[in-house]
Parts: structure tokens; sequence; C-alpha cells
């Protein structure tokens, strides 16, 4: 058999992108998030586009490659009088295309053609050629770096999964019964120091099905935006000669799916999926909405007032959207608390409050975080933990024994699960008189003399009679990674060594506040003497946050 990759649009497939929803990702530092969603939606507020892409496909069936360069200009696209000039070259030859008075003109072996075309028609073909409307909801991974030119180079990646509704356009032209899903998408926006887009590359992997058969193919983009917020001067030829072709019918599918979606803008409701209908009202930024159904070019359909209206999917999302609000004061901590750089328990941690310490506040989340100043920094921190009244701190010494399980033994600190069942007990083990048979092993059960009150507490005498015949090499090791997928018995890690391991997590302590999800970075600790070559079904002893 031989599978076809074929393609539709102004640009015959330049790029490969499109619209849609998310599945759930991991949180992004809130800064970076804002200055990439900046840059990628500040593209359409251009007056002007000066680009060019090259493209390389190559098929896993052949192992073989293709190219294919592509120059376009556009102008006007704040105006009236929008206006593009597009060339495709390939192997084949170089086709041009042109924009101009609301008609698009080709040249095919028919001779020069014309046809009348709306310039949002127009508009919306450019930016699925060339990524425009990729933001972060669509990502399962984004960070930044800052290069020595100045220059900031957001690196993203995303699924077939997280792309949701987005991989329709991003595999639009699959013929027949052909079958098509993303594998992965991967890339790194470009941006100077003023947030304008000065590249853009991408490397995609999607399969093709028909039947039994299957075939591989991966896309590797480069776009080179060189306006640099500057007009762009588009220079036509003589377009007197083009024959006007009868207007075609949009052939827009409506797919049934039902719902709850949030609008992530202040978005219209129109009674079709078009810029030109009726606007039956709008909705809030926030708001959740019945899905009934999705159209083949990108609108979403929905129940509105007791009547079918549409909205544009990329002002949708299957995730609430979190909102913060202002709000001024001091308030308390109730007991000693991480402050993390965003929202979440994804967040990286800043630093801690200890109880009773005082913190300015700016600010409260939708999902239950206080915004607030810490060392120089906006931090947050889980609300349950915060108090406007000053709790009363322990001024008095206690003293206690506590025995239990060894979940952490790293140096001059101790955690253990308690054995009366009330959770992690932390010491600081400094000062400590360390009885041990042979060292301080995690699984080791240990009897522990403190003093004083709150995290941690202070250490007086370990005692702990294991005696250990394991090697240096059998000992506990621990990895950073991203969590690809979980299940009550199963993770499955990206570590950030470069390593991709399996983890039975059945038996596992888990130290986390919410439950583990795709894209959330963990720290897993298990026995070294496991891991070796044998880098499936490592038996985990603790997963944190």
């Amino acid at each position: 058999m031989k599978i076809k990759r074929t393609a539709t649009g102004i640009l015959c497939a330049l790029l490969l992108c499109g619209s849609g929803n998310i599945a759930a990702r991991a949180a992004f530092e809130a800064s970076v998030e804002a200055a990439y969603n900046t840059a990628v939606q500040g593209q359409d507020a251009l007056d002007g586009l000066d680009v060019t892409v090259e493209e390389k496909t190559v098929s896993s069936s052949t192992n073989t490659a293709s190219n294919k360069s592509v120059s376009l200009k556009v102008s006007g696209i704040k105006g009236t009088d929008l206006k593009a000039n597009m060339a495709v070259t390939t192997e084949e030859g170089t086709a041009k295309s042109y924009y101009s008075g609301g008609y698009y003109y080709t040249e095919t072996a028919e001779g020069k053609q014309k046809r009348k075309a709306e310039r949002t028609e127009i508009w919306d073909m450019i930016n699925t050629e060339i990524y425009m409307n990729m933001t972060s909801n669509y990502l399962k991974m984004l960070y930044c770096e800052k290069e020595s030119d100045g220059t900031l180079a957001y690196h993203f990646a995303a699924t077939g999964d997280s792309l949701g509704d987005y991989s329709k356009k991003l595999l639009e032209g699959s013929a027949g019964d052909q079958r098509v899903a993303v594998d992965s998408l991967q890339g790194t926006l470009y941006t100077n120091a003023q947030g304008n887009v000065l590249k853009r590359s991408v490397q995609m992997i999607y399969t093709v099905s028909q039947g039994e058969d299957q075939e591989t193919f991966m896309v590797q983009t480069v776009a080179d935006f060189m306006q640099n917020g500057q007009a762009v001067d588009v220079k036509l030829p003589d377009l007197s000669g083009y024959k006007e072709l009868e207007p075609e019918e949009p052939l827009a599918t409506i797919t049934p799916l039902e719902r709850t979606l949030y609008v992530t803008a202040d978005v219209n409701v129109r009674a079709a999926g078009n810029t030109s209908a009726v606007i039956l009202g709008g909705l809030a930024a926030g708001s959740g909405v019945t899905q009934t159904g999705y159209t083949s070019d990108g609108w979403i359909q929905v129940q509105y007032n007791g009547a079918t209206g549409y909205i544009w999917g990329d002002y949708t999302s299957t995730k609430q959207p979190i909102h913060t609000q202002g709000g001024s004061g001091t308030m308390y901590a109730t007991a000693a608390v991480n402050v993390r750089d965003t929202y979440s328990t994804d967040g990286a941690i800043l630093g801690g409050l200890a109880k009773g310490q005082a913190v300015e506040i700016t600010g409260t989340t939708s999902n239950n975080w206080i915004r607030v100043k810490f060392n120089g920094h906006i931090g947050y921190v889980y609300a349950d933990y915060l108090s406007w009244s000053e709790p009363v701190v322990d001024s008095y010494v206690k003293n206690g024994y506590l025995s239990g399980v060894v979940t952490d033994a790293s140096y001059g600190t101790l955690t253990i699960r308690r054995d009366d069942g009330a959770g992690n007990a932390i010491f600081n083990t400094v000062y400590a008189a360390m009885n041990l048979k042979d060292g301080l092993y995690t699984g080791d059960w240990v009897e522990v003399y403190y003093t004083g009150a709150g995290v941690p507490l202070t250490a007086t005498k370990v005692n702990d009679y294991t005696r250990h015949t394991q090697s240096d090499e059998e000992r506990s090791v621990s990895v950073e990674g991203v969590v690809v997928y979980c299940s009550p018995s199963r993770l499955e890690l990206s570590g950030l060594d470069g390593v991709y391991r399996t983890f039975d997590i059945a038996n596992t302590d888990i130290e986390m506040a919410d439950n583990l999800s795709e894209g959330q970075v963990v720290e897993v600790t298990w026995m070294s003497s496991t891991n070796g070559a044998e880098l499936h079904d490592i038996e985990a002893l603790r997963i944190r946050g």
C-alpha cells in the first residue's frame, strides 16, 4: 500500500497546525507562560508579515526526505486592504499565489485563475501554516532560556492528547479511509527583548494508518520572521489576466461531542461557525458552557440561552481557568509551609514560612492560593496554611520519643513514617547521638529521642539496630523527572538525567499534597541495586512533589 501525504490550504501545508482543546497538563512558570502567549498572540496584532520557511519531510517507509521552501509576505492585516504574496518551491518547481482586493490568485495547469475569498479565510489559512495560534493551552512542556545575545528561546513540547482537537488541523489533508495521529511535537520559539517573534522551529512526528498498514512521517520546519515589528511592503504582479472561478461552498462538517468547556477570554457567541454570522451574545472569561459539537474548521458548537451557538475554539479549554484577584494586608502562617513560584503544588519551592511568621499578601486565586511578597519575589502559599490572626507559637521546649520507618536519611535531616499512624516526622540530626550498627538507610526502623517544638524537631539520639549487608551501590538513590504516565500501581518517568524508567508504586510512600498527574515534575527514590540495566518495574520507595 502507498499511503499518501496530502495537504490543503494557501501554502499546501507549509507547516502543520490547527485549533482545539487540551487535556490536563502541568502548570508552567507563570511569567514564562505569560510572555510566551504575549509573543504568540502579538503576531495576530501585526500589520504585516515577512516569513521564510524551510521544511523537510522524512518517510519511515522510504527513509527519503522531501524538501520545501516557502516565502510569504503579507500587509494590511489590521486594515481593510489585505495583500499577500506567496511562493512554494519543491523539486517540481515554484508555485506562486497572491491575495488582493478580496480575491485569491493561483496559476494551475488550467491557467491563471482567481476566486473570491474573505480576508478571514486567508488569514486563518496563513495562521494555520506558520503555527501563529499555538498558545500554551496546547502544550505539555514550556520553559525559557536567555541566550548570550539577549534572545529569548521558549522551548515547548506537545503530545497528541495535549493538542486535542488542534491535531485535526495539524493533520488536515489526510484522504479516504486513512487514519492520522500525532505522536509527538516539539520546538522552539525565539523572540527579541521587545517580544517580537524572530524564529519558530518545530519537529512533528505523526503516523498514517490504512487497514493494517502504517507509515510514520517526521516533519521539520524552521520559520524565520524578518519584519521585527516593522511595516511590510508587498509587491504584486499584474493580476488583470486571471480568470474568475465560481465561488466554492464551504465544506465545514459538525462532529457531535457533549462536554463542559470553559471560556479563556471574553468571546462572542455567533449563530453560525463564521465571523460574518449574527452575534447572539457573549461569554465572559472563565464562564462554563455546554459543548454539543465541533466543526472541521475550528468552531465549537454550544448551548446558549436555549439556542445553538458557535464560539471560536482557540478561546475554550477543558480545564477551568484560574483567575487572580487583588488583595492586601498581613497574614500569618498557621504551620510551617512552602512558598512556591506559582499557584500549584507543581510550582518550584522559593523557600518556606515558619509557624507564626507574618507575610504581606497581594492577591488570591480562584483555586485557593494566596499571592504573597517573599524575599523580593512574588510567591504563592496555599490558603489553608495562612490566617489573618497571629497564631500562638509554642514558647516552651517539648521533649519526646518517636519511632518509625526511615523514608529519608539525608545529611543533617531524618524523616520517618511514624508508627502511631500520624504521618511523617522530620528531625534535625546534626547534633544527635547516632547509635547505629553500620549506617542509616531508607527502610530502617529507628527510635528517635528529640527536643523542641514545630518542624523540624531536634533529635538528641537516634537508635538503629538494623544490620546491612548491601554494598554502597545498593543504597537508595533518587532522580527528578517528568511524569509521562501514572496509575495506582505504575509510574513512567522521563528522568532529567536523560533515562526513561518505569516504577512499581503500589507500596510507595507518596509525600504529595495532591495526586500524581501527567506532566508533573517529581522526585522518585529507590534502592540503587535495582537500577543497573534494569530500567523497568523498579520498586519505588518514595515520591515527592
